[in-house]
């Protein structure tokens, strides 16, 4: 149950135990309770009294210490996950020679068209001018394959969700170590052969790219500067 309903629940044990000690309207006015009101009230408060003692255990030592914990460690992992989706989106400028692309998540086609020999044989990989198409994606192989790891070792602030979603692309066949296009001798000839695998990653990072902006976006925000962040949450509208 969440926290607003612990409170609540809270709230109504706080108030039938303020009732029956301080307020003379008794159980007794009630036919029910006859004969018996003593020992209802005495069963009633002391159940009133234990929850009302368990949730203000659970409330100081368990939620506020985990609320603490989030804001210290949901930034970081909010932080890696983007970093996922940025060198994600990466390739998708380099195989569209689009530095100010908006758009990251061809459909099967558009990956088809893009991985044909023609397209992918002088590419400019940006910000990576002495690396050819292979030897970047290897790159962004290592690098995504790192994040993901360090952030499945953040243990329960990663919620099930997200792991389906890290794992799923840490098994995929675009990570694969010594898979086709992540071995240097790779013929890129061949790229229009892994159009599917291409597109089925690109799925798992939209997937991600969506759970970020549902879950992570506020936190993301708390790595920066106060004066910047408004400004940073403009950028990160989908």
């Amino acid at each position: 149950m969440k926290i607003k309903g612990l409170t609540l629940i809270f709230v109504l044990t706080s108030i039938i135990t303020f009732w029956i000690n301080f307020i003379d309207f008794k159980f007794n006015a009630f036919w029910i309770f006859s004969n018996k009101a003593d020992k209802a009230e005495t069963v009633i408060d002391n159940l009133c009294l234990s929850y009302i003692a368990g949730y203000i255990f659970y409330f100081l030592n368990v939620y506020l210490v985990e609320k603490q914990e989030k804001k210290s460690i949901l930034p970081y992992i909010s932080f890696k996950t983007n970093l996922i989706i940025s060198n994600s989106n990466h390739i998708i400028k380099v195989l569209k020679q689009d530095v100010h692309l908006k758009e990251f998540y061809p459909t099967l086609k558009e990956f088809e068209e893009r991985l044909k020999y023609d397209n992918v044989k002088d590419l400019k990989t940006y910000n990576y001018e002495n690396h050819n198409l292979v030897s970047f994606l290897m790159i962004r192989r290592n690098s995504t394959v790192k994040t993901i790891n360090k952030i499945l070792k953040s243990g329960k602030h990663v919620d099930d969700e997200l792991k389906s979603i890290l794992f799923s692309l840490k098994d995929s066949l675009f990570l694969k170590k010594g898979f086709a296009f992540n071995l240097p001798t790779f013929d890129i000839k061949k790229f229009p052969d892994y159009d599917l695998v291409f597109f089925k990653y690109f799925q798992d990072i939209e997937r991600l790219d969506l759970y970020f902006h549902k879950n992570f976006k506020k936190y993301y925000l708390l790595n920066y500067p106060k004066h910047y962040r408004r400004k940073l949450a403009g950028k990160l509208k989908r």
